[in-house]
């Protein structure tokens, strides 16, 4: 009997010991680190969330991911914007550590209150503006429903661990890799490493939930609105200093009610395919149903923009002119409209 409670106490003890063992080691992995930070999150502790988090480190990433996806979405159309686009460059550049405290500020707002700032913020006027809560609704904000950790990974001192949130609206998983360093006893969050895929993907499932939601706006608009003519003339001084390219247009409507407004997007290409100039009309002449209605407008020639120039020189017969409608307005108050991302 006395050796049974020997046992039975040495066992316990093992037990004991094995699980103080397995605790000890856990409050020494990334996952006993995420959520010190949480914790850290919701206690507001400023303190302990950079503990636990490198702010700057985070910011930093961030900022730099969202300047390669720009450049990347954004080709410049001409040795001038080319230019343009290397400067800007070279400003943000200049500009980071500006950003990036701007940024620190507003995380560290975030985490003592609980609040997201709703305004873009700026440290002077004439300063960059950097705005967390746009980034935080951009990436799914409240909408985005956080499932827990997908995944822990170590390769030596470095971790990855991967936040799985389910976006209801596009009815998808998405991951957000969170890049870990041992600091010695604890883990600490150093970037958000896949950041700009993130967004992209994002955009991605935006762009196609509006277009899906456009998709029948737009076939009414085609059925409302017929374009039955489009010119493009040119206009020039005497001196040939002051250029002017005149886009005109006829259109008929097709519908059954009075249309009071309407606007449309006419963007100009040439025949390789190559944008020159893409212009937002408005007007706002009554067209009754079966009538036709139409207007001319002009946009100035920029000598220093090889597009302008093209668009200048080039007879319509070289170019491809597309017009796709934006919005309509009826007189009876009732109007055909596109959603927006956002939305």
């Amino acid at each position: 009997m006395k050796k049974l409670i020997v046992g039975l106490v040495v066992a316990c003890f093992v037990i004991l010991g094995a699980g103080g063992v397995y605790y000890w080691q856990y409050t020494k992995s990334p996952k006993y680190s995420l959520l010190q930070a949480k914790n850290a999150f919701g206690q507001h502790d400023l303190a302990t969330f950079e503990k636990y988090v490198d702010v700057e480190g985070i910011t930093n990433s961030i900022i730099d991911q969202m300047l390669e996806t720009a450049t990347e979405l954004e080709q410049p159309k001409d040795e001038w914007e080319q230019l343009g686009e290397t400067l800007g460059k070279g400003l943000v550049t200049l500009l980071k550590p500006q950003l990036s405290k701007l940024a620190k500020q507003q995380i560290a707002k975030l985490v003592e209150t609980g609040k997201l700032e709703e305004e873009q913020q700026s440290t002077k006027s004439g300063e960059p503006d950097f705005s967390l809560s746009d980034i935080w609704n951009k990436a799914g904000g409240e909408k985005a429903g956080f499932q827990g950790i997908e995944y822990i990974k170590k390769e030596g001192k470095i971790a990855y661990a991967g936040l799985k949130f389910f976006h209801k609206e596009y009815n998808t998983d998405l991951i957000l890799d969170l890049k870990m360093r041992d600091k010695g006893g604890y883990w600490q969050v150093a970037e958000l490493s896949n950041f700009a895929d993130y967004m992209k993907k994002m955009d991605e499932l935006e762009t196609k939930r509006i277009s899906e939601l456009n998709a029948p706006i737009i076939e009414a608009m085609e059925k409302t609105f017929v374009v039955e003519e489009i010119g493009k003339r040119n206009k020039t001084d005497d001196w040939g200093i002051d250029k002017k390219v005149i886009f005109s247009l006829r259109l008929r409507n097709d519908g059954q009610k009075e249309i009071d407004e309407y606007k449309v997007l006419l963007t100009c290409y040439s025949l390789d395919g190559r944008e020159l100039k893409s212009l937002s009309l408005v007007d706002d002449e009554n067209i009754l149903p079966g009538k036709t209605g139409g207007g001319a407008w002009s946009t100035d020639v920029n000598m220093f923009m090889t597009s302008d120039d093209l668009l200048f020189d080039a007879p319509q017969s070289d170019l491809d002119i597309n017009v796709n409608i934006q919005y309509v307005k009826f007189t009876d108050g009732t109007e055909l409209k596109l959603f927006k991302k956002g939305q």
